[in-house]
């Protein structure tokens, strides 16, 4: 009966965690969609493309982690629940900014937008990661209107953007 009832609560706690880990994995697949989407214009399917690297990468800084300790079921919750914060700033952040560009009427406006935005992204980190190549490959990438580091804490970002 002892069993059943560990059994019972394990479940009810990962069912919780599925629920939190929901904005994550909608904004993966869905931004997974955009991306392969050929009938979206290249800057939205580029946007959608800069998302879902953010977002797989973010997956990977913690899979290790996760994998280490499957028993921790807190520190499995834990982990949901930053993944699910960060995954929306991060949406929240990228929306902000793209508004913010669309309503700027001067390249200088622009300009400073952008630089107020990639700087809230590199002086943010979240993992501390030393792989440079792979974290700025999007803010060294004049290709893409998203360029910011993937290395970032997007609530902490969202929070000094939204302070400018």
């Amino acid at each position: 009966m002892k069993k059943l009832l560990i059994i019972a609560v394990l479940f009810c706690m990962t069912a919780t965690a599925a629920k939190a880990q929901d904005v994550f994995l909608e904004l993966l697949k869905t931004s997974k969609e955009v991306a392969d989407d050929k009938s979206k214009d290249l800057e939205t399917r580029k946007i959608a493309t800069f998302k879902y690297d953010e977002l797989s990468y973010m997956a990977m800084k913690v899979r290790d982690d996760v994998l280490r300790d499957t028993t921790n079921l807190d520190f499995f919750n834990q982990t949901v629940k930053m993944l699910n914060e960060q995954s929306f700033a991060m949406h929240e952040f990228v929306s902000l900014y793209l508004d913010r560009l669309a309503k700027a009427k001067k390249k200088q406006e622009r300009d400073v937008i952008i630089t107020v935005f990639r700087n809230a992204s590199i002086n943010h980190p979240l993992f501390n990661d030393m792989d440079k190549d792979l974290i700025l490959a999007y803010y060294n990438n004049e290709n893409y209107l998203t360029q910011f580091s993937l290395d970032t804490d997007w609530v902490k970002a969202l929070a000094a953007v939204r302070k400018e």
